[in-house]
């Protein structure tokens, strides 16, 4: 009860209650309509990242029937990330390249609690710039070193097509 009185004594809110009283209901009105409308457009903000979280979440659920090894040689530079001390997130996108899309969604599971032996890494895109392919899924295998440096295993890739009997799941086949 004590902390209740010294607040209602609080020379700001006495100062702040005064004000509000020589302000006219049409302005405090205008206030409030302003704060409703911040408050409605910073929810309309955080729609889409919702919206994005939840494509994320269904291409995860996906089955995958087949994927694809990607040859070392193709991701060369990413070792290198991971040998200057690359975190498995780093060494994935690396692998995975640019990305041109709608949803992108990124997935990492660790063998190990604090200092993880092995990570596995699934990047997951939605909605690409390609008229036949829908999304693509890339699985990344990572040891960590004696150094403390991670080392990539292997590297799979699936696609799921935009049309035919392959848009419901990723695959190895290529999309026509």
């Amino acid at each position: 009860m004590e902390n209740a009185e010294n607040r209602e004594r609080a020379p700001w809110r006495r100062a702040f209650r005064a004000l509000g009283s020589l302000v006219s209901p049409a302005v405090r009105a205008r206030v409030a309509a302003r704060r409703l409308g911040c408050i409605l457009v910073a929810g309309s903000l955080l729609a889409p990242a919702v919206q994005a979280a939840d494509a994320g979440l269904a291409l995860q659920q996906l089955p995958v029937t087949g994927t694809r090894p990607v040859a070392a040689e193709d991701y060369r530079a990413a070792q290198e990330v991971a040998t200057r001390g690359g975190t498995p997130v780093e060494i994935a996108l690396s692998i995975a390249g640019p990305f041109e899309g709608a949803t992108q969604a990124i997935v990492q599971v660790n063998a190990g609690a604090e200092v993880p032996s092995a990570a596995r890494v699934a990047v997951l895109r939605d909605g690409l710039l390609d008229d036949a392919v829908g999304s693509e899924r890339w699985d990344v295998t990572l040891r960590r070193t004696s150094g403390g440096a991670w080392t990539i295993i292997g590297v799979t890739r699936a696609w799921r097509c935009r049309r035919g009997s392959g848009s419901d799941r990723f695959d190895a086949t290529l999309c026509p």
